[in-house]
Order: structure tokens, then sequence, then C-alpha cells
């Protein structure tokens, strides 16, 4: 786009750009992949030379004013990311009884990240945020079967309530998208993810940034 118009292009449809969509609320396609992280590394850090770690995943588990910049000016990042073996698809908020139109439009804003950095020769595993059982009828579209899917427990499993929404997303994701592996940013427990090992996924929990550095100051 011309760079006199750009400033207009509110939309970003350079995003949109050769991107395939799935189901009734056409949610952007993720094509996947069955590899798993080796370790991970937060987009803000990533943004940093000091705190980058090439070698990592990068993953979206953090407030989204630290991720709006990605959404904003996807392609000012873009080359940086490709740096990196690969990220998990954006991980905008989706509360729950949040109206469903923002439910909506957050989910779809966070699988189109994911499928640009694909769309760029990058490689995404779509990531998956429970909200209510609204967000069931669009939130699976679009995603691999038999791939690694991702999740983020952090701050998401503190009450009973939480840890009952949670388990209904793992279970609809065991049953409709049968992963191969489920790569969770925090804890994984048992009772939880359930029926996923009992389905025989692979189920790996990678350390949040706040484990590790209440870790490093035991040590």
């Amino acid at each position: 786009m011309p760079g006199n118009l750009a400033k207009y292009d509110i939309f970003h449809s350079l995003y949109y750009h050769g991107i395939n969509y799935d189901g009734d609320f056409e949610m952007p396609v993720i094509h996947g992949t069955d590899e798993l992280p080796e370790r991970l590394v937060r987009f803000s850090d990533a943004k940093s030379k000091r705190r980058d770690d090439p070698g990592a995943w990068v993953v979206p588990y953090e407030f989204d004013v630290k991720l709006r910049s990605m959404w904003r000016n996807a392609y000012r990042y873009m080359e940086r990311m490709l740096e990196h073996p690969g990220i998990f698809s954006w991980d905008f908020s989706m509360y729950r009884l949040m109206p469903f139109g923002l439910q909506f439009w957050n989910c779809f804003c966070s699988r189109l990240i994911g499928a640009l950095y694909e769309r760029n020769g990058g490689k995404c595993i779509p990531n998956v945020r429970p909200s209510d059982s609204r967000s069931l009828r669009y939130a699976l579209d679009g995603l691999p079967t038999e791939a690694t899917i991702g999740m983020g427990t952090h701050g998401a499993i503190g009450t009973p309530e939480d840890r009952a929404v949670f388990k209904t997303y793992v279970d609809e994701v065991t049953k409709r998208l049968r992963p191969k592996n489920i790569a969770v940013y925090g804890d994984a427990p048992e009772d939880i993810f359930a029926t996923a090992l009992n389905a025989g996924v692979n189920v790996v929990p990678y350390p949040t940034n706040l484990s590790q550095t209440h870790s490093k100051k035991v040590v």
C-alpha cells in the first residue's frame, strides 16, 4: 500500500491477504506443527536484544498492552520473530462475560497473527484460550488436528470455576482436535488435563517467567 495511504489502513488489510478461513465465523486457518518447543520466551523479551533467546519459541502469555504492538504493526517485528523456531498464536484477552463480539474479535486477531506468521514462512503452534461456552462455537475452527496445541494456565486456574472451565476446553480440544501434544505455559494439573492424558496426549508444562525468576532468587 502506498505510504501516503498506509495511515488510513486501520483494518490492516495486508494481514488478510493470502490467509484461508474456516467455519461459520471464518476463523483464520493455522496449519500448525507437531513439534514441541525446547524452551519459550515471551514476546516482550523477544523484542529486547538483551533478554531475547533466539533458540526459543515466542509465546504471548502476558498482558494485552505488551502484545498489541504486534497487532498494530506486525511487519515491524516479523523479521525478528522469524529468527526464532516458531511462535504460539497470540493471546488477546477473552474474559468470561466479555461481550460475544469482543471475545470473537480478540480470538480472530490472535489467530490472524499466527496465520500471518505462517504465511511469512514461520511455524506456529495455535493457542487456545478458555473463555465461556459461547466461544466453543468458533474457537477451535481453523486449527489443525493431530498437531501441537498451546494453552496457558498461568493466572487462569485460580478458582474452582476457572479450573472447571479450563477442563472443559481441554476436553473439547482433545475430542475435536485429537492433538499429539499440548504445550502448557504454566502448571498442568492432572485433574484438569485428565481427558487428554487418558487419550494418550503428550501434555508438556513449561515454566513461566515468574517461576523462573523465583527459582533464580532461591538459588
